[in-house]
């Protein structure tokens, strides 16, 4: 009987993270969607802008988010989770909708923003509910399979929106971005009745791991991980407003072409992603963490080096599996290093710097782009990650020494 209990609790378990895939997924897909295809084509040629406006539209979305986090985490904490998330989310529909009938640049930099302020309202909601019905042990597995989901998300709606751009109209997708939204709202207002209902807490404790206590475990201050995350937000958005110049100038082929190079790569990423997305749970956060950085630096330099689309292509799965495996152990970190009770407000303070990280990066990678061409944001992006990866390495290694010196102050009695 204790047997069919445990596995009953692993198939709830299993079916809850599935249920929270599907909302990134679609949630992503629609992001995809918006940055890759829109951002990155409707403005400069719909609309008629310079080259650093999609770094400003960008720049928008990430400001409003900066801002309004910290205010939806606390907000998460008190009106609950899954209410605060399909707020967030609802968001989304007239904004695009307005975006879509509203021909100019300043109006749907406007509209970026209130999509940001959309984001910063599901997020940290989102994120939180994870930490809340996820325990400590599965928490990095729970976290990988999440970030599968979002680059499949923005792989599937990067695909739609350049399909739909260079083939049928700017119209189609924005309605493809609309769909992707409009889904995922309603999939997670599907069962926001129920949760309301649904307590389910997960305390931090001092369990012990497979290799030894977890007391002994690499856990970064709030303050560290907000350092942490600014750099590595930074290095990841340098070069997202130059994708589209990159593309054309740099490899002189079309996005969609671009894209439909990435299935087999991506698919064969994704099962490396789903074998080692439990390194983190298994050993240690920061071991995927370091390593993760650092190869996407790596690949994210080499894209400077190559005018081979095929090339490309794999450097940029080869980047986004580095980033995908270390990014489930950042966020595992996380919320290893938060309460429950306030929860949401910490993660939402993590996610205003994230949205600082990701406003300051783009904005800068248009400006710098602008300026000394596409390949220059590439690698500032790639020095970046490489600081990044310093300070996880610094980091982890004070906290070794501030082991041994507890240890070594710790009295040995002797029994004779």
């Amino acid at each position: 009987m204790q047997h069919l209990r445990r596995i009953s609790a692993l198939s709830d378990e299993r079916a809850h993270a599935l249920e929270l895939a599907v909302i990134v997924f679609l949630w992503q897909a629609a992001v995809g969607v918006y940055f890759l295809s829109l951002v990155q084509q409707y403005l400069p040629q719909r609309l008629d802008t310079g080259a650093a406006f999609p770094g400003y539209a960008m720049a928008s979305y990430g400001v409003a988010k900066f801002v309004w986090q910290p205010v939806a985490g606390w907000i998460a904490d008190r009106a609950g989770r899954r209410i605060t998330m399909v707020a967030g989310m609802s968001v989304n529909l007239p904004a695009l909708a307005l975006m879509m009938l509203v021909r100019d640049e300043f109006a749907f930099l406007a509209f970026s923003a209130l999509l940001g302020i959309g984001a910063a309202t599901m997020w940290p909601a989102f994120i939180a509910h994870v930490g809340d019905t996820t325990p400590h042990h599965r928490r990095a597995g729970v976290m990988s399979a999440l970030n599968i989901a979002q680059m499949a998300g923005i792989g599937i709606g990067t695909l739609a929106g350049v399909l739909c751009v260079d083939f049928v109209t700017y119209g189609a997708a924005f309605w493809v971005c609309i769909g992707f939204s409009w889904l995922a709202g309603l999939f997670a207002a599907r069962r926001t009745e129920a949760a309301r209902h649904e307590v389910v807490r997960i305390d931090n404790g001092r369990a012990a791991s497979r290799h030894g206590a977890d007391d002994a475990a690499w856990r970064p201050g709030i303050g560290m991980l907000a350092l942490i995350v600014l750099f590595l937000t930074v290095g990841t958005s340098l070069h997202t407003p130059m994708i589209g110049a990159y593309t054309r100038d740099v490899l002189d082929v079309k996005m969609s072409y671009l894209a439909m190079l990435f299935p087999a790569p991506a698919i064969l990423a994704a099962l490396a992603m789903w074998r080692f997305g439990r390194v983190a749970d298994r050993y240690a956060r920061h071991v995927p963490l370091i390593g993760g950085l650092f190869i996407a630096a790596v690949a994210i330099f080499a894209l400077t080096l190559t005018d081979q689309p095929i090339i490309v292509v794999n450097l940029v799965v080869l980047a986004g599996l580095a980033y995908a495996v270390s990014i489930p152990a950042w966020g595992a970190a996380a919320l290893d290093a938060t309460d429950v009770g306030g929860r949401g407000l910490a993660l939402g303070a993590l996610s205003a710097v994230q949205g600082l990280g990701v406003a300051g990066g783009q904005a800068l990678g248009g400006m710098i782009g602008g300026f000394w061409g596409p390949l220059a944001p590439f690698k500032l992006a790639a020095l970046l990650l490489m600081g990044a990866t310093a300070l996880i390495v610094a980091n982890v290694a004070a906290h070794h020494r501030a082991r041994m010196r507890v240890t070594a102050a710790i009295p040995v009695r002797i029994d004779g």
